[in-house]
């Protein structure tokens, strides 16, 4: 029986392929047969995290020109791959020979203990399609205010579209535990308020430098630097996976499985809904209360490793259990940074509107010329916006050589 789990995210950059490839390469480090599928309209982000260079993907099956056997990477350190690349947008098209054809050749990798899908960022039939025919969703988000709302934003669709399991969230990039903490539970909060389904903590993925160096060297961190921290969150991640599995996991195989899915994504996305909340609304308290940072947090771990999910929810970090005290000065650094950025887009933002304003009531009187104005016919367009000094003057009969002339 095949563990079917997409890994994705609202938004790019968050990690989504790393975590992919290095969660692939544990599984199979522990003897579980595993495939990663690239469904990301390409193996661009692969190839530069293992310098692969397939010679075919799925659109060379799709077109009969290969099978599915002739463009499977097989065996890269434990596990294969299934380059998708431009096959993948092309499912959303496929006639029904086409169709019957790519279930059968998809039907033949029956023998994988996980199938893991290694989706595009952000909402598209593709990535809905995978998530709603997959076992289990794996979202990743990072402490940014945006990656939250583009989380939110995806897993809104997924409701809209029949979505009814639970999204199982990694916290990538994170400067210490006490911020993956607050981050989750306030994302967790949003969810569950806004939103008929539920989120658990899968893991969280620490800042490490030996990220950066395992990419630079096309390697995967894992294997090369398996004893650093973030490789022991990896390992954490795949060890919470392994302990959840779903109990109403399908054996019905992966014929089944595929037709589900092609049929997902040739049909239309339902993106409307009871507009109760929009995501930009619902997550503002959120994104607000971010900025601030946490209140008190618990001292910093020198290797973070998350406990494992218990069967009911952690308990969530309140104003009152969080603060600054313990935290780094350059995390606190950061905090404050990001508030005063806020601050002073928000007072621009606040000054344009006055000046917009301002400008567009010229001819209300709203610049305090109303004695001027009463007095004097303007010749201009009566609902014109003065931009044009001269225009100004000559409308209101100012002249500012008056005095000078006397």
């Amino acid at each position: 029986m095949t563990r079917t789990i997409t890994i994705t995210s609202g938004k790019g950059g968050v990690g989504k392929t790393n975590i992919s490839v290095n969660l692939a390469l544990h599984l199979a480090t522990l003897g579980h047969r595993t495939c990663l599928f690239d469904a990301d309209l390409g193996l661009a982000n692969i190839n530069i995290l293992l310098g692969l260079n397939p010679e075919y993907d799925l659109e060379d099956v799709i077109l009969n020109r290969r099978t599915l056997q002739d463009i499977i990477i097989r065996d890269y350190k434990g596990i294969d791959i299934i380059p998708g690349s431009s096959g993948t947008e092309k499912m959303a098209n496929l006639e029904d020979d086409q169709m019957d054809h790519l279930i059968r050749s998809f039907s033949e990798l029956d023998g994988y203990d996980f199938l893991l899908f290694d989706t595009s960022a952000g909402i598209s039939k593709n990535v809905i399609a995978f998530c709603l025919a997959s076992s289990e969703v794996v979202l990743i988000i990072t402490p940014e205010p945006t990656s939250l709302t583009d989380a939110y934003a995806l897993l809104k669709v997924l409701s809209l579209n029949g979505f009814k399991g639970t999204a199982k969230i990694v916290v990538n990039q994170c400067k210490s535990v006490p911020i993956a903490k607050f981050v989750y539970n306030k994302f967790k909060e949003t969810v569950q308020k806004y939103l008929p389904l539920n989120v658990m903590p899968l893991g969280i993925v620490v800042y490490d430098k030996k990220v950066v160096e395992a990419v630079t060297t096309q390697q995967a961190l894992v294997l090369l630097y398996p004893e650093s921290n973030a490789s022991k969150c990896i390992k954490n991640i795949t060890k919470h996976l392994l302990e959840n599995k779903p109990k109403d996991l399908e054996s019905s195989g992966m014929a089944s499985f595929w037709t589900r899915c092609l049929q997902l994504i040739k049909s239309p996305l339902n993106l409307t809904g009871s507009k109760k909340e929009e995501p930009d609304t619902a997550l503002e308290s959120s994104k607000q209360d971010m900025q601030a940072g946490p209140s008190q947090a618990p001292p910093e771990e020198s290797v973070p490793p998350p406990q494992a999910p218990e069967k009911e929810e952690p308990t969530a970090v309140t104003s009152d259990s969080v603060g600054h005290s313990s935290m780094s000065n350059m995390e606190q650094g950061d905090y404050l940074l990001m508030s005063k950025v806020i601050d002073s887009i928000e007072s621009v933002s606040q000054e344009l509107q006055l000046m917009r304003k301002a400008i567009e009531n010229v001819g209300d009187n709203g610049l305090g010329m109303n004695k001027l104005a009463d007095n004097r016919q303007s010749t201009l367009h009566p609902n014109a916006i003065i931009l044009d000094f001269d225009a100004y003057q000559k409308q209101y009969g100012i002249n500012i050589n008056a005095k000078n002339d006397e």
